[in-house]
Parts: structure tokens; sequence; C-alpha cells
């Protein structure tokens, strides 16, 4: 088998430019989701609002699994390249289409479906764009360094959320004219086409080159009996992972607006810093994860997580909204850190494209997708109180974690033979 070519230096950075720049077209919705639901739909009750708001955001993470499969497929069968270039071009239509829809005052019940139609669009493409964006650099990088590749292309979908953040302060500051929040989006659009165009001077990853010339992706079943273990393994990681980051990026800001009442530029601050510690440590545990091991971070993530949960939400009661998000970012950070290596580590190359596209995706999408409108509305018919929240929070990381070491072993002999095809 032949060795590895040296990875070409701008390939980092393109793929990190491009997934920032992927991740504030998808973040630009989540971060006015609430502000949008009465603009496309009949405002009745904020917890009709906070219902409403979390489907619209909802939808998009719901159809990336099938994106996910269409994306996969065509990462393990035509290439990882093609399906990134596509899947940045899928994303900047619906954008655009989002930014220039008319409101429910104007053409009433097809507002709504108009924007359901782009948000789906939206997922889709985002299926096969973040699963394929880590898979390319970790078959040009190699196991030895695919923790620290891994955590500085995360990272950058935490600057698009930043970036995105910004727009959405700017956009929602007093005495902004009411058509202002439709500029992100079409900024958002414009910035896709600039991704594109950086992506054309991707490589194809030399890995898939070799195993595509000895056979087929076709011959390589996803489901299969022998495969079954690494997309259960895959669905258990996207599920911990997508509970755990959604609580810090988007419950607190809820949490301080629609509870307390706070304006919401208070909660945004909230919001921008959890993003900061976020970026800062997704890397920092990405290269720690090529010295201690994948499992050992994602362990350590899950265990902090229960273990700091109440004392966590102890402090959100007592207002203490900073300390808050330092707690609940470090196992975020953690968990979000290892999410490429911890898919494609034993996995067939030929697989790996529609097994992190759908089984990864489908766990992400279900509990990420969900989780801001399941704990948003919790929070309301409860009152304000977290109880609901905590259990939500528990109960999915404890099932999801057991479950993910109970299938996730180490084996070292297929770990240097993965070594020697990949690193």
């Amino acid at each position: 088998m032949s060795s590895l070519q040296k990875p070409p230096k701008y390939l980092l950075a393109a793929l990190m430019c491009g997934n920032l720049l992927e991740y504030f077209d998808f973040f630009i919705f989540a971060h006015f989701s609430f502000l949008l639901a009465p603009k496309f739909y009949p405002p009745i009750s904020p917890v009709h609002d906070a219902i409403i708001g979390g489907l619209f955001f909802a939808i998009g993470f719901l159809a990336r699994p099938l994106g996910g499969y269409i994306f996969g497929r065509m990462a393990d069968f035509k290439g990882r390249r093609k399906s990134l270039m596509l899947s940045v071009l899928g994303m900047a239509i619906p954008t655009l289409c989002i930014g220039l829809s008319p409101t429910y005052q104007q053409i009433g019940m097809m507002a709504p479906i108009a924007l359901i139609i782009c948000r789906i669009a939206q997922g889709m493409c985002m299926g096969g764009e973040f699963t394929n964006g880590g898979i390319l650099l970790i078959e040009n990088y190699g196991w030895k360094r695919a923790g620290t590749v891994a955590g500085l292309y995360n990272s950058a979908a935490g600057m698009g959320s930043l970036l995105a953040i910004a727009c959405v302060a700017i956009a929602t500051r007093p005495g902004m004219p009411d058509w202002s929040w439709r500029v992100p989006f079409i900024f958002a659009a414009l910035l896709g086409v600039i991704t594109f165009y950086l992506r054309s001077f991707v490589r194809e990853s030399p890995i898939f080159e070799n195993e595509a010339k000895m056979t087929s992706g076709e011959n390589l079943r996803l489901l299969s009996k022998n495969h079954l273990r690494y997309a259960y393994r895959a669905f258990c990681v996207g599920s911990v992972t997508g509970v755990l980051i959604w609580i810090p990026l988007n419950y607190t800001s809820f949490y301080m607006n629609k509870v307390l009442g706070m304006p919401m530029y208070e909660a945004v601050k909230m919001t921008v810093l959890a993003v900061i510690l976020h970026n800062f440590f997704t890397a920092v545990f990405g290269w720690l994860s090529d010295k201690v091991g994948i499992k050992k971070i994602m362990s350590t993530a899950c265990i902090m997580s229960l273990v700091f949960l109440f004392p966590a939400f102890s402090l959100l009661d007592e207002h203490s909204f900073i300390l808050f998000q330092v707690v609940m970012v470090f196992p975020a950070a953690m968990a979000y850190a290892v999410v490429h290596p911890l898919n494609s580590f034993n996995v067939p190359v030929l697989i790996r494209g529609r097994l992190s596209g759908f089984a990864f995706s489908a766990g992400l999408s279900i509990f990420a997708g969900l989780t801001p409108l399941i704990t948003n509305t919790l929070t309301q018919l409860m009152h304000g109180s977290s109880v609901g929240v905590m259990a939500y929070i528990g109960s999915i990381v404890l099932l999801g974690g057991t479950s993910l070491f109970s299938l996730f072993k180490e084996e070292p002999a297929a770990q240097k033979s993965e070594y020697r095809l990949v690193a």
C-alpha cells in the first residue's frame, strides 16, 4: 500500500474557511429563529412562539440524515471533493431565498411553507458538508494528527456562529429598519459563493483514490452485519454531542430572554462567551486527544456533564450566567472535538461518507435539532423551572454515553491496519 503524500499546506485552511462560511449560513437562522417565527407565522403566545421557533430550527436538523446519506454516497462513490463542492453551493441558494422571502403578513400561509422548504434544503446540504470535510482532513493528515486537525476544523464552525451572532446583534439594535433581518441571509449567500470558490482548490483524498481503484463503494453495504456496530456508534456520538453543545449555545440565551425577560442583547453576550470558549477548547481538546486518545476525551465529557449537571443549573438559577457557561462549555467542547475521529475510527474508507453522513447526522439531528424545542418548551410549561431540562440532558448523556462505550472497543490490530491505510 503506498504511503500518503504530504498534505498541501492550504488544505486545512481552505476547509476551515469553508466550514466557517458554511456554518455562518446555517447558524444565522439559528440565532434568528425565535425572532423570525412571528414574521412567518401568526404569533399567539410566548409558549406558541417558542414551539414554532424551535420547529423552524429543528426542521433543518431533521433533514440532515437524508442529505448526509445522499452527499455521503456521493463522497464514497465519486469523491469527497465533489460532494463538498455541491453541498456548499446547495447551502447558498436556500439561504438567499430566506433572505428574499415575503412574510406572513404579505402572502399568508405560503410564507411558512416556503421557509420550511428552504430549511429542508439547508439541512440536507449540511448533512454532507460537516462530515465529509472532517473525513477528507483525516484521510489527508493521518490518524496521528486526526484529533488536532478535526478540532481546528470544528472550531471554525463556531467562528461561523460567532459571525452570525455579530450580524444578529447589529440587525436587532434599536432603530434598525424592520427589514434589517434580511441582510445577514443575503450576506451569508454571498459567502457561500466564496466558499464554493475556495473548495475548488481542495485536492481529493489520496486514500479514497487508492481504495476506489481496488474496489467500489457499491460493494460495501452501509448497514451490513459487519458495519452496524459503526453505525450505532456514530449515532450515539451525534446524540450525546448534540445535547451537550446546544445548552450553552442556545438554552442560556433563551432562559435569560424568555424566562427572565432580559433584553436580547444581554442574552446574546452569554452566547458570544460560550462560542468563544467553545472554539478555543474544541481546538485544545482535539490536540489533546492525539496524546491521550479519543475515547478518553469522550468519556471525560460524558462523566463531567453528569457530575456537574445539578451544580451548573444551580448557578443558572442564581443568575451566575458566566460560570454556568464555563461549566457547560467544557464537556460540550470535549465531545465536539473528537466526533470525526470517533466516526471514522476503524471504519472502511468507502463507507465513511455514508456512515458519518447518515448515522451521525441522525443522532445529531434528532437530539441537537429537537433539544432547543424540548428544553425551551419544558421550561415554559414548568413556569421557568429547569428541572425538566436537567432530567432530559442527564437521561440522554447517560444512555447515549453508556451505549457508546459498550460499542467502542480499542482494537490494536485493526488500529494498526488503519494507520497503514490512512497515516
